[in-house]
């Protein structure tokens, strides 16, 4: 067991010694801000706006179904003590129905809401991966990592690829 361990740790210390990458003095990284890069890119821009243009509508519908609810339920309520129990129990039903149709409307335009941020973003976040993939490969990058899901407590300006990625997304027609 001991001869086993005492391999592994020898042919670690054989692999930085000799591996000039392993010692980190030819690796280069670069990091990217994917959120920087939807913000202030046109493309993302766009994104955003045909994104919260269609929320607003939906946003819309969906209150002017709860407006509609809020108002019959009032009605009701206004009119619950001069009704016989048939029409108590007939507009109850109604109001039941209304409540279960808005809840559907509600889910259905938060389902749509997701396709479309699926379908809007997809593309978009496919040409930012084939960007960084160019830049990695013209600069001979070693490694390229996105800040925010790398977990980046610091980062030398200098390897910033943010601006760099903004800049060839830019220049991408739609």
């Amino acid at each position: 067991m001991k001869y086993r361990l005492f391999s592994v740790v020898l042919c670690l210390v054989s692999l930085c010694v000799w591996n000039p990458s392993a010692r980190g003095a030819d690796v280069k990284i670069g990091y990217f801000d994917l959120q920087a890069v939807l913000d202030r890119s046109q493309w993302g821009q766009e994104v955003k706006k045909e994104f919260n243009t269609k929320k607003a509508q939906l946003e819309a519908d969906v209150q002017a179904k709860a407006k509609e609810f809020q108002e019959v339920k009032e009605s009701f309520e206004k009119q619950l003590k001069m009704m016989d129990e048939k029409s108590k129990k007939q507009k109850a039903q109604e109001l039941r129905q209304m409540q279960m149709e808005g809840e559907k409307l509600l889910m259905e335009s938060n389902a749509e809401l997701n396709r479309l941020s699926q379908q809007l973003t997809k593309p978009l976040i496919d040409k930012i991966m084939d960007i960084v993939q160019t830049i990695g490969k013209k600069g001979k990058y070693d490694f390229i990592f996105e800040a925010q899901k790398a977990g980046l407590a610091y980062a030398n300006e200098k390897s910033d690829l943010t601006q760099t990625i903004i800049k060839e997304l830019d220049k991408v027609k739609r």
